[in-house]
C-alpha cells in the first residue's frame, strides 16, 4: 500500500520509487498486459525498459506538475505596422474555478489510516447521502483503521464495503447522513485540452484539501503501477497529481467527476493519471453493495511486437502481441500458450494492442472459452483457452 509511513513505525515500504530499483522489462512504447495479480515469478523475455508509474497514495510520489508559458506573440514590421498574419493569437483568460472548488469540497473527503507499523492518507468523495464514499484501493485495503475529515472540520471512522484491489477501487463508508455527494459526469465525452480540476489531500498538509488545475492531456492510457497492477483506459492530465491526492474527483468545470485520481510519475513533469469514471462507475456500484468483482482471467503478459521488437527477439513477425511471461496454472497455461508466443487474434478480432485482448477477455467473460490464434516458430496455430475466474 503506497501511503505514507510513521518516522517511528517499522519498515512500511515507500513504494516512489520501488524499494528495490527495479524497473518492468518493457519498451516505453509497449506497456506490458498482466491480467491477475498477485503472481508468482516467471521467466520473462527481454523486451526493453519502463519506469513503473507509482500510485499517488499516501507519501508517494505524484508527477509534479507546472505550466509552460504560452509562446510570446511576435510580429514583424511592415511599412511601419505589423503583420497581423504572423502574429500569435493569444491565449484565452484562464477560467475562474473558485465556485467549482467551493461547491465540490463538501463532497470531498480527507482520508487518513493506520496500517501494520504505520500511517497513510489519501483522498475520497462522496457517493450518496447516507455515507459512503469512493476512493483508491491502495488507500485503504490494508487499514486497521480509517478515519474521514469533511470540509466543515468534522470527522468521522469509516468501515470498508468492498475492494477490487485490481482496478484500484474501494468503497467505504461513515455513519453520517445528510452528505453532499458530488455528481458523476461520462468520461467517453472528454477531448485531450478539457480543462479538469483535481482535488485532493496532497501531501497530507493541514488546513484541508488542495486544488490543482489543467488539461487532460491523453486518453485511454495503460500503465502498471509499482504496486503491480496494471490499470487500463486512464485519463491522463498535467493536473498534478501528488501523494495524497489518491482517490480524490477528477472534476470537469461544471463540477462533474470524470475521473479518480490514482497515480503520477516521479520520472516525467505534467503527467498524473485518473480511472476514467465510465470504467469506475460499475465496479463502484458493485463494491457498494458488498460484492465481490469477478473478472476472467487468461494469465498473460504481452506486448506489442513492432519491427523493433521483433529484431529484438527474433520474430519473423512485425504485428500482434508478444507473449512475454504466462502465469503458472493459469487458462493460458493450460491451453498451451508459451513465453514467445504472438497471439495474432482473438475470437476473430485482430489483437496489436493490449487493451483489444483485455477487453476481449472481459467481455466474453469466466468461463467462456476465447479462440486464439498464435504465431509460434513460422507458423499459425489455433488455440482455445477456457478462461478461469480471477476474484478481484
Amino acid at each position: 500500500m503506497s501511503i505514507p509511513q510513521d518516522p517511528d513505525a517499522g519498515t512500511e515500504n515507500q513504494l516512489w520509487p520501488a524499494p528495490d530499483g527495479s524497473t518492468p522489462i518493457l519498451d516505453p512504447t509497449a506497456p506490458r498486459l498482466d491480467l491477475a495479480t498477485p503472481r508468482p515469478r516467471r521467466r520473462r523475455l527481454a523486451i526493453g525498459a519502463i519506469a513503473v508509474v507509482a500510485i499517488a497514495g499516501g507519501t508517494v510520489g505524484g508527477a509534479l506538475a507546472g505550466r509552460n508559458n504560452p509562446p510570446a506573440a511576435t510580429a514583424t514590421a511592415s511599412n511601419g505596422g505589423f503583420d497581423t498574419a504572423s502574429v500569435v493569437p493569444a491565449s484565452p483568460a484562464k477560467q475562474d474555478v473558485s465556485s467549482l472548488i467551493s461547491s465540490a469540497l463538501p463532497g470531498v473527503v480527507s482520508i487518513s489510516v493506520v496500517l501494520n507499523g504505520g500511517q497513510g492518507a489519501g483522498t475520497g468523495f462522496v457517493i450518496s447521502s447516507d455515507g459512503q464514499i469512493a476512493t483508491n484501493a491502495h488507500v485503504v485495503a490494508d487499514a486497521s483503521k480509517i478515519e474521514v475529515k469533511f470540509a466543515d472540520g468534522s470527522t468521522a471512522t469509516a468501515s470498508v464495503l468492498g475492494v477490487d484491489r485490481t482496478d484500484d477501487l474501494a468503497v467505504i463508508k461513515v455513519d453520517k447522513a445528510g452528505l453532499t455527494a458530488l455528481s458523476l459526469g461520462k468520461s467517453s465525452d472528454l477531448k485531450i485540452g478539457e480543462p479538469v480540476v483535481a482535488i485532493g489531500n496532497a501531501l497530507d498538509l493541514t488546513g484541508g484539501p488542495t486544488a490543482t488545475e489543467g488539461i487532460v492531456s491523453a486518453l485511454d492510457r495503460t500503465i502498471d503501477t509499482n504496486e503491480g497492477e496494471h490499470l487500463t483506459h486512464l485519463l491522463q492530465t498535467d493536473a498534478a497529481i501528488n501523494p495524497g491526492n489518491s482517490g480524490g474527483p477528477l472534476l470537469t468545470l461544471d463540477g462533474k467527476v470524470v475521473g479518480i485520481n490514482s497515480a503520477g510519475s516521479q520520472d516525467a513533469q505534467n503527467i498524473g493519471f485518473a480511472i476514467a469514471i465510465d470504467t469506475a462507475k460499475p465496479i463502484v456500484e458493485q463494491l457498494q453493495q458488498g460484492k465481490t468483482v469477478t473478472k476472467a482471467y487468461l494469465g498473460v503478459s504481452t506486448t506489442p511486437v513492432d519491427a523493433t521488437v521483433a529484431a529484438r527477439n527474433g520474430l519473423d513477425i512485425d504485428h500482434g502481441l508478444l507473449v512475454v511471461d504466462v502465469t503458472a496454472n493459469s487458462a493460458a497455461a493450460g491451453a498451451g500458450v508459451q513465453p514467445g508466443d504472438v497471439i495474432v487474434s482473438i475470437n476473430g478480432t485482430t489483437t496489436n494492442d493490449n487493451a483489444t485482448l483485455g477487453d476481449t477477455i472481459q467481455s466474453t467473460g469466466a468461463g467462456k472459452v476465447v479462440h486464439l490464434k498464435v504465431h509460434r516458430d513460422g507458423k499459425d496455430i489455433n488455440i482455445d483457452a477456457t478462461l478461469s475466474t480471477h476474484m478481484a
